[in-house]
């Protein structure tokens, strides 16, 4: 257990800006100044590169990718990020799917080059080390696919290098590029850990390999390859604790419950696959981060495309362990509004401060301004951290909270309410099942 690690910072990150920003919910904002150090945190675009405009329930189109590289590129030169994130989940849900294989395939691999090069093109003109892991619709060979394809192909294949010897990643085919590359034992399964900052070391996972909708089209084990991973995973936090590293894991997948459709699918929106006890994944993976919670300082993850979070716990059930943040989509395909995160930490601890959400309405072709601090939304004390903060509030109020936010500040329309079911509850608290 971290026991709130005793930090006792003073440092203070958020201040009042000057720009004013409008909330599309009609609220006047303020854009906040970030003082500590900051990362780029995005997810779940979903880019379908064959459609121009926007709406909801539908996926990016070319307008909206390019109002969001130009946000991106406007958030970055702003704020100066130590380096970007990118939870998974590139193409268009459409194309991923492979309903008419081979057409379906060719979009999808268009999309897959389209979005990688632009990303990669942007981490590359500011310098920054751009970190991306696999989502279930990232897969060649279809949704919940394995990373490797049945020739054994991987996305980042799909990016030409040209000049640049970094294609996709910012780290190179073999990953030897120092100091970047930690640990790449297996990439065809599309796990690897990278340092992207001195200090601090992000786990990245690839969780679709743990759900139950996954297949392997490369003719291997799920059972076999989620246990090497969770391996790998416990030895990459005994080396970070260590030699004094901080860790965060990255994923695509969380643990826990889907709050979207949790009304309507019950248990089936459980993420992960249920094995039977102790083999259970999320019981092993709550069990490997209360042992080195010490060590880990946040988790992050895509998928739901909503803004929220959760508590992990311990064997107990009473003790939180870490707490873990979420990235919207900037798809919404979920009637949620588009955005992205900049996440700032404290420069000693690693651990996590405030995240400042950036949104826009899908059929615009201007990001624009509108933002949203998730300390000044849930009323929190800028001086903790947001564990502390997570950790000192109650269920109710921060479900309650989060449901101002979960649809990225949308305030979600009468004709949809009967439509859209949901539950933020069962979602916030990941507990070891018994």
């Amino acid at each position: 257990m971290k026991n709130l690690k005793k930090i006792g910072l003073v440092s203070v990150f958020v201040a009042a800006a000057s720009i004013t920003a409008y909330n599309y919910s009609g609220e006047t904002i303020e854009d906040p100044v970030v003082k500590n150090p900051t990362f780029l945190f995005l997810s779940d675009i979903h880019l379908d590169s064959f459609t121009d405009t926007t709406d909801y329930e539908d996926d990016t189109g070319m307008i909206l990718w390019n109002a969001f590289l130009t946000k991106a590129d406007a958030v970055i030169k702003k704020n100066d990020p130590d380096f970007i994130i990118y939870t998974g989940d590139l193409p268009s849900h459409i194309a991923c799917c492979f309903a008419i294989p081979e057409s379906a395939r060719i979009a999808h691999n268009k999309n897959m080059e389209t979005i990688l090069s632009g990303l990669r093109d942007l981490a590359t003109k500011h310098k920054k080390t751009f970190l991306y892991l696999p989502g279930n619709n990232d897969g060649i060979a279809g949704d919940y696919a394995s990373y490797a394809d049945e020739k054994d192909s991987i996305p980042t294949d799909l990016v030409p290098e040209k000049n640049n010897p970094y294609p996709a990643l910012n780290i190179n085919k073999t990953g030897t590029i120092a100091p970047v590359m930690v640990s790449n034992p297996a990439p065809k399964l599309g796990y690897y850990s990278a340092r992207p900052i001195e200090g601090l070391r992000v786990i990245s996972l690839n969780t679709v390999i743990h759900s139950a909708n996954y297949f392997n089209a490369d003719g291997g084990s799920q059972y076999a390859d989620a246990k090497q991973q969770m391996t790998w995973l416990a030895n990459q936090l005994k080396e970070a604790k260590s030699i004094g590293e901080k860790a965060y894991i990255a994923m695509h997948i969380p643990p826990g419950i889907n709050a979207y459709g949790y009304k309507n699918n019950g248990l089936n929106a459980t993420n992960w696959k249920k094995l039977p006890a102790p083999n259970d994944w999320n019981n092993q993976f709550l069990s490997i981060v209360a042992q080195y919670s010490a060590t880990i300082t946040g988790i992050l993850y895509g998928h739901t495309h909503m803004d929220e979070l959760r508590r992990l716990y311990d064997a107990s059930g009473k003790n939180i362990t870490e707490i873990a943040i979420s990235c919207p989509g900037v798809t919404p395909i979920h009637d949620n509004n588009p955005g992205f995160k900049l996440v700032s930490y404290d420069a000693t601890s690693k651990e996590l401060m405030d995240f400042t959400t950036y949104y826009t309405i899908p059929s615009s072709s201007v990001w624009g301004d509108a933002s949203y601090s998730f300390n000044t939304n849930f009323g929190y004390d800028n001086n903790k951290t947001m564990y502390e903060n997570l950790v000192a509030d109650s269920l109710d109020s921060i479900s309650k909270k989060m449901d101002v936010i979960f649809w990225v500040d949308r305030v979600i329309p009468k004709d949809l309410e009967a439509k859209i079911k949901y539950d933020i509850t069962p979602g916030i608290e990941v507990k070891m099942e018994q």
